[in-house]
């Protein structure tokens, strides 16, 4: 390689290190954003799942019906629209096929990621496409998403969880509580059935529990949805600040090793120069 092509590399590999630092640094501000307001959101999705869990429990305990949903089970996985998050997309996509095949689902594919994979791969032969505006719903897409959702029994989403920075992990929830979920345990599906106590105790709901019920069915599945979505966010971003610090380690290497290849492209062309001097020297001695 000449100077000029080494150069031409360099600036290359510069352009790509100020970019992973951008998006790196992107990445970091909005992980601090709103890893607080997850983690802490976590507890309280967490607690409106066991009571929607119990609140359903004892409305079949006591014989107390909603409106008959004519549909069994939904599976629905969350993925991106914008690319620069590692293996993130690819991890879940393929938990989502392994889970889902053992299952007789529904199954829904949210943006850019899952639509393209599935595409290119027809693993299922029937499914439905969503494509938001953005990675996260506004208001009315999330809306007419639950409005796909509201016939099912059952509704299990998968997305990816942060354990970590370094660590996302896919996972399925049931944000119905629906009593059949127990059955998905070995498959690494959250069990949001929440236990009856053995002792009996006395529950008073106001207003009546055909009410709470009917509640729960239409506002708490929106809220535990939107729950998702968010975590998703979070973890997509602690990928993409992880891909992007790597991406950086790597451009620091490339240019480091341009850098010595230079020197020693340098190098050789000053000895060539000093052996082309040498030797028109000595030709003009022996003249």
């Amino acid at each position: 390689m000449t100077i000029k092509q080494i150069d031409q590399v360099l600036e290359e590999g510069e352009s790509l290190k100020a970019i992973t630092q951008v998006y790196a640094e992107i990445a970091n501000l909005k992980i601090k954003r709103i890893r607080a307001a997850v983690e802490r959101n976590r507890v309280f999705f967490q607690e409106i799942s066991d009571v929607y869990a119990l609140v359903k429990n004892l409305a079949e305990k006591y014989g107390i019906k909603t409106t008959v949903k004519p549909k069994k089970t939904v599976s629905i996985v969350l993925t991106s629209n914008y690319r620069f998050y590692g293996s993130i997309n690819a991890d879940l996509l393929e938990y989502f096929v392994s889970t889902t095949s053992k299952l007789n689902t529904d199954r829904i594919m949210v943006n850019k990621a899952a639509i393209d994979y599935f595409r290119t791969q027809p693993v299922f032969s029937d499914y439905k496409e969503i494509l938001l505006k953005d990675d996260q719903p506004d208001t009315d897409e999330l809306l007419n998403l639950v409005s796909l959702l509201k016939d099912y029994k059952q509704v299990l989403v998968f997305y990816s969880r942060m354990k970590s920075l370094l660590h996302q992990v896919p996972t399925a929830v049931d944000i119905t509580a629906s009593p059949s979920t127990g059955n998905l345990v070995s498959l690494n599906v959250a069990d949001l059935q929440v236990q009856q106590n053995e002792q009996g105790f006395k529950f008073i709901f106001e207003p009546d529990l055909p009410k709470v019920l009917e509640f729960f069915d239409s506002q708490i599945i929106t809220l535990l949805l939107e729950g998702t979505f968010l975590e998703s966010e979070l973890s997509r971003t602690a990928s993409r600040f992880i891909s992007m610090d790597h991406a950086e380690t790597e451009a620091n290497k490339m240019i480091k090793e341009y850098l010595t290849l230079k020197a020693y492209v340098k190098r050789s062309i000053d000895n060539n120069t000093i052996l082309e001097n040498f030797a028109s020297m000595m030709a003009v001695r022996k003249t």
